[in-house]
Order: C-alpha cells, then sequence, then structure tokens
C-alpha cells in the first residue's frame, strides 16, 4: 500500500488484548519508521500504560484509542474510539460489561470443546497462559498444543468458526450506547474495516450507525480483493465514498497485531496529516459539548 503521504497508522493491538507487541514497542516500532503518530486500539480494554487522551513520545503522537464490539440490527460490528479519556468512569464500566459478555462466552466454548474434541483443559487453565484478554485466536493455540488440530485455520473450521462444533455467539452492546459513551468520554468513533462486517446490506448497517452519532469509517485498510464468503464486499475506494457520502471522517490503519500475525506490519497502512488534523478538532468538539 502507498505510504509515501501517510504519517499516521491509527489501528494497532498489544498484549493488553490479542496483540503480540507491549505498547513500549509500538512506540519504538513506530519511531524507527518515522511515524508522526499512532493509536493504539486494543480490543474493549485500554492498556494500563495510558492515563491521558494524548501524549508526546519524542515527537510521537501517542493516542489513547478503543475497538469495542457492538450490536447494530442484530450484526456485530467494531467501533473504533479516539482521543478517550482512559479514565473515564463510564467508558471503563461499559468495557467491563463488553469483557465480561466475552469472558461468559469463552466459558461456554471451552465447556463445548471439552464435550466435542476432549479438550482436557478447564476455563481457568487456559485463561492463565493468555496475557491480554482471552479470544478464540488463544483456544486455537491450545487445541494445536493438545494436538486436537494442526493449525489456527482448523480449528476454526471445525469448531470456532460461525458454523463450527463449539461456536457461541456473544452478547453485544448496541452500537447507538457505544457511541454515545465514547463520545461523552471526549472521543472521536470510527466504523471499523465494514468489509470486515458478515452482511450482505452493509450500506443499512451504515446508516444506522450514522443515525447513532458515528463520526467516521476507516478506509484505508488492508481490505482483501475479494471478499470472504459471507463478508460485505466493501474496497478502500468504496468506504472512501460512503465517507463523502455520508459526511463523515476518514481514519485508517494497518489492524497490525504484531510481526507474526498473518495481517499487515506497522506502518504499512496509513492516513494523512489533514486526515489527523480533523480527528483531533472533531474529538476538541466533543469535550467541548
Amino acid at each position: 500500500m502507498n505510504t509515501s503521504e501517510g504519517v499516521a497508522d491509527l489501528h494497532l493491538h498489544t498484549t493488553a488484548s490479542d496483540g503480540t507487541c507491549s505498547v513500549e514497542e509500538r512506540i519504538r516500532q513506530s519511531q524507527e519508521l518515522a511515524l508522526e503518530a499512532i493509536a493504539i486500539t486494543d480490543h474493549d480494554t485500554i492498556a494500563d500504560y495510558f492515563s491521558q487522551r494524548v501524549s508526546n513520545q519524542n515527537n510521537l503522537e501517542l493516542i489513547t484509542g478503543v475497538e469495542v464490539r457492538a450490536d447494530v440490527l442484530d450484526t456485530k460490528v467494531e467501533l473504533l474510539g479516539y482521543y478517550v479519556d482512559p479514565l473515564d468512569e463510564n467508558l471503563l464500566n461499559l468495557l467491563e460489561k463488553v469483557r465480561s459478555y466475552r469472558r461468559d462466552r469463552n466459558r461456554k466454548i471451552i465447556d463445548q470443546l471439552q464435550m466435542v474434541s476432549n479438550l482436557d483443559r478447564s476455563y481457568d487453565e487456559v485463561r492463565t497462559n493468555v496475557k491480554g484478554i482471552l479470544g478464540r485466536p488463544h483456544i486455537a493455540n491450545v487445541l494445536i498444543d493438545a494436538g486436537i488440530v494442526d493449525s489456527v485455520g482448523m480449528a476454526f473450521e471445525i469448531y470456532l468458526g460461525s458454523d463450527g462444533e463449539a461456536f457461541v455467539p456473544m452478547k453485544r452492546v448496541p452500537a447507538e450506547e457505544v457511541i454515545e459513551t465514547i463520545q461523552d468520554a471526549g472521543g472521536v468513533v470510527s466504523f471499523a474495516h465494514p468489509g470486515r462486517v458478515r452482511t450482505d446490506s452493509i450500506e443499512t448497517i451504515l446508516e444506522e450507525l450514522v443515525a447513532d452519532g458515528l463520526d467516521a469509517i476507516e478506509v484505508p485498510y488492508p481490505y482483501d480483493e475479494a471478499p470472504s464468503e459471507g463478508y460485505a464486499d466493501v474496497t478502500s475506494e468504496d468506504a472512501s465514498e460512503f465517507a463523502e457520502k455520508y459526511n463523515l471522517l476518514t481514519t485508517g490503519g494497518s489492524d497490525c497485531h504484531g510481526p507474526n500475525s498473518g495481517k499487515y506490519r506497522i506502518g504499512e497502512v496509513r492516513i494523512t496529516s489533514t486526515q489527523l488534523e480533523a480527528l483531533r478538532k472533531r474529538a476538541n468538539e466533543h469535550r467541548q459539548l
């Protein structure tokens, strides 16, 4: 992807959720790439590292962010929050509620795996070996370690995917509540990777999010050239057209989880300084309300 004009990668994960790099490692990597800004957007949590909305790390703008799973029209979406107050009580309560839904689901998945795959490990045993937030990729690795499957892909195909023998749907918070809470915490809300949503009516989903107060949509993103089966057929060009049509700001980033995650590396997807300044301005507007 062309990064010649880009200065910021606003979609990065760390060990606080399902990434393999610490916040400190992300800062170092970004400085080596001469990025001007990054956002740490861990799933449903904010790393303990953060105590303010934004900080300067040797000329690197470090933005406090988060990625929250939400529900709109009975469809799972993920919403990115930027420039949030990491100490905001209502936001922290919301994230804890989402994490409790995830814990409940994971317990049920482990129970189901014990029945259908002869997994001999308890939820507590699985959880103990995970530093951040336990998710299905971690459970897939447990299945590999137990000799039940040969790969993460096989684990999802047979057990953990939506058609798998141990699949358990997860309860979700309404998108309207997520958007309101992030904005009340001074943040800007962006619709993450619309091409990663399981729907055949993505614009209907987007219209509902816009009605709920959505600020932005993720445009530069490592979308596949062809959508996976069941997912919305949305390219970066499509997302850009949605932004213009619905008067949305634009965000973008690599969604990097670590050097060995199989996804794009940090800094390979970027937004421009003009896009970044528009997000700063919107965040300031939310804080003044």
